[in-house]
Protein backbone atom coordinates (compact mmCIF):
# COMPACT_ATOMS: atom_id res chain seq x y z
CA UNK A 1 0.00 0.00 0.00
CA UNK A 2 3.07 2.33 0.63
CA UNK A 3 4.20 1.49 -2.85
CA UNK A 4 0.69 2.64 -4.10
CA UNK A 5 0.92 5.93 -2.34
CA UNK A 6 4.40 6.66 -2.98
CA UNK A 7 3.59 6.55 -7.08
CA UNK A 8 -0.03 8.22 -6.58
CA UNK A 9 2.30 10.84 -4.68
CA UNK A 10 4.79 11.22 -6.99
CA UNK A 11 2.07 11.13 -10.20
CA UNK A 12 0.62 13.88 -8.02
CA UNK A 13 3.45 15.45 -7.75
CA UNK A 14 4.17 15.46 -11.26
CA UNK A 15 1.15 16.63 -12.27
CA UNK A 16 1.19 19.79 -10.01
CA UNK A 17 4.58 19.98 -11.77
CA UNK A 18 3.02 20.31 -15.19
CA UNK A 19 0.12 22.57 -14.11
CA UNK A 20 2.52 24.53 -12.28
CA UNK A 21 4.47 24.82 -15.98
CA UNK A 22 1.42 25.67 -17.92
CA UNK A 23 0.24 28.08 -15.32
CA UNK A 24 3.98 30.03 -15.67
CA UNK A 25 3.44 29.77 -19.74
CA UNK A 26 -0.51 31.43 -19.72
CA UNK A 27 0.69 34.20 -17.41
CA UNK A 28 3.97 34.69 -19.23
CA UNK A 29 1.41 34.55 -22.57
CA UNK A 30 -0.60 36.82 -21.19
CA UNK A 31 2.03 39.60 -19.71
CA UNK A 32 3.91 39.13 -23.39
CA UNK A 33 0.63 40.00 -25.21
CA UNK A 34 -0.14 42.82 -23.25
CA UNK A 35 3.10 43.80 -24.27
CA UNK A 36 2.57 43.24 -27.66
CA UNK A 37 -0.68 44.71 -27.83
CA UNK A 38 0.59 48.09 -26.16
CA UNK A 39 3.62 48.30 -29.28
CA UNK A 40 0.90 47.38 -31.97
CA UNK A 41 -1.01 50.23 -30.62
CA UNK A 42 1.80 52.41 -30.58
CA UNK A 43 2.79 51.15 -34.30
CA UNK A 44 -1.15 52.13 -34.93
CA UNK A 45 -0.74 55.55 -33.56
CA UNK A 46 2.89 56.32 -35.33
CA UNK A 47 1.26 55.16 -39.06
CA UNK A 48 -2.11 57.47 -37.88
CA UNK A 49 0.55 60.20 -36.96
CA UNK A 50 3.02 59.59 -40.75
CA UNK A 51 -0.52 59.81 -42.62
CA UNK A 52 -1.80 63.08 -41.30
CA UNK A 53 1.88 64.57 -42.27
CA UNK A 54 1.48 63.20 -45.63
CA UNK A 55 -1.44 64.51 -45.77
CA UNK A 56 -0.37 67.90 -45.12
CA UNK A 57 2.64 67.75 -47.32
CA UNK A 58 -0.12 66.95 -49.98
CA UNK A 59 -1.61 70.01 -49.76
CA UNK A 60 1.23 72.24 -49.66
CA UNK A 61 1.96 70.39 -52.86
CA UNK A 62 -0.76 71.13 -54.40
CA UNK A 63 -0.82 75.20 -53.08
CA UNK A 64 2.74 75.28 -54.45
CA UNK A 65 1.42 73.56 -57.93
CA UNK A 66 -0.65 76.32 -58.11
CA UNK A 67 1.66 79.03 -57.10
CA UNK A 68 3.77 77.47 -60.14
CA UNK A 69 1.19 77.24 -62.64
CA UNK A 70 0.78 80.91 -61.53
CA UNK A 71 4.39 81.87 -62.23
CA UNK A 72 4.40 80.22 -65.37
CA UNK A 73 0.93 82.05 -66.75
CA UNK A 74 3.15 85.55 -65.63
CA UNK A 75 6.61 84.22 -67.55
CA UNK A 76 4.60 83.37 -70.69
CA UNK A 77 2.76 87.00 -70.36
CA UNK A 78 5.73 88.67 -70.14
CA UNK A 79 7.61 86.61 -73.17
CA UNK A 80 4.86 87.66 -75.46
CA UNK A 81 5.29 91.17 -74.20
CA UNK A 82 8.74 90.83 -75.28
CA UNK A 83 8.23 89.04 -77.83
CA UNK A 84 5.93 91.89 -79.27
CA UNK A 85 7.96 94.57 -78.34
CA UNK A 86 11.03 93.15 -80.11
CA UNK A 87 8.83 93.05 -83.41
CA UNK A 88 8.36 96.81 -82.79
CA UNK A 89 12.04 97.52 -82.57
CA UNK A 90 13.04 95.01 -85.66
CA UNK A 91 10.17 97.24 -87.33
CA UNK A 92 11.64 100.64 -86.72
CA UNK A 93 15.00 99.22 -87.17
CA UNK A 94 13.88 98.23 -90.34
CA UNK A 95 12.15 101.55 -91.15
CA UNK A 96 15.15 103.88 -89.96
CA UNK A 97 17.35 101.69 -92.17
CA UNK A 98 15.32 102.48 -95.14
CA UNK A 99 15.22 106.38 -94.37
CA UNK A 100 18.74 106.02 -93.89
CA UNK A 101 19.21 104.55 -97.40
CA UNK A 102 16.50 107.07 -98.59
CA UNK A 103 18.21 110.30 -97.47
CA UNK A 104 21.79 108.82 -98.26
CA UNK A 105 20.70 108.49 -102.55
CA UNK A 106 19.98 112.03 -102.03
CA UNK A 107 22.06 114.60 -104.28
CA UNK A 108 22.05 118.13 -103.65
CA UNK A 109 18.88 119.01 -105.65
CA UNK A 110 16.94 116.60 -104.14
CA UNK A 111 18.25 117.85 -100.48
CA UNK A 112 17.30 121.36 -101.23
CA UNK A 113 13.61 120.28 -102.76
CA UNK A 114 13.38 118.39 -99.70
CA UNK A 115 13.96 120.90 -97.18
CA UNK A 116 11.98 123.66 -99.27
CA UNK A 117 8.79 121.34 -99.38
CA UNK A 118 9.53 120.87 -95.88
CA UNK A 119 9.46 124.42 -94.19
CA UNK A 120 7.90 125.79 -96.67
CA UNK A 121 4.68 123.78 -95.49
CA UNK A 122 4.80 124.68 -92.20
CA UNK A 123 4.98 128.82 -92.72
Amino acid sequence: MEDLKNILSNRINVLLIIAGLVLVFQLYNVVGNGREALKVNYIKEEISNLKDEVEEIHKSEKALDKKIDTFNMQIKNVHQAVNINNTKIENLKKDEKIQIDKFKSYDADMWERYFTDRYSKKQ
